[in-house]
């Protein structure tokens, strides 16, 4: 029976050890608008990177035209292209911010006139 329990206070102290010397996780905060999404990464207010991407519910599998990605201080424009589900833009922040700090994207869709049509502009605040 000694050894049983050997065995379990053993395992207990090596769970207790690798759940403590595990680092801390990155937490992503998203949004979406008009079937654009803004994602933050990072945690405790430090934000390694910010991006846009369409929703996979969006009401469409592509748009032609271009994403902007911005934040407290920073602000990022993508090429002009065809963008679909699964790609997306971007941006390297690697900045801390103040609690509630809001990190937005817009999607703009390229018109048959030139102009360009808002599809959706989400904000999230700092991953936490």
């Amino acid at each position: 029976m000694s050894n049983v329990r050997t065995v379990a206070i053993a395992l207990a102290a090596t769970a207790t050890a690798l759940l403590t010397a595990a680092p801390a996780a990155l937490a992503d905060e998203g949004g979406t608008s008009g079937g654009i999404t803004v994602t933050a990464r990072g945690s405790g207010g430090h934000v390694t990177n910010t991006y846009a991407s369409l929703s996979s519910l969006s009401p469409f599998l592509s748009f032609t035209g271009f994403y902007k990605v911005y934040g407290p201080d920073y602000s990022s424009v993508s090429p002009t292209k065809e963008w679909t589900i699964g790609r997306l833009w971007n941006v390297q922040v690697g900045r801390e911010y103040a609690d509630g700090q809001q990190h937005c994207a817009e999607g703009w869709s390229s018109q048959d006139d030139g102009t360009f049509k808002l599809l959706g502009r989400p904000c999230v605040q700092n991953p936490v």
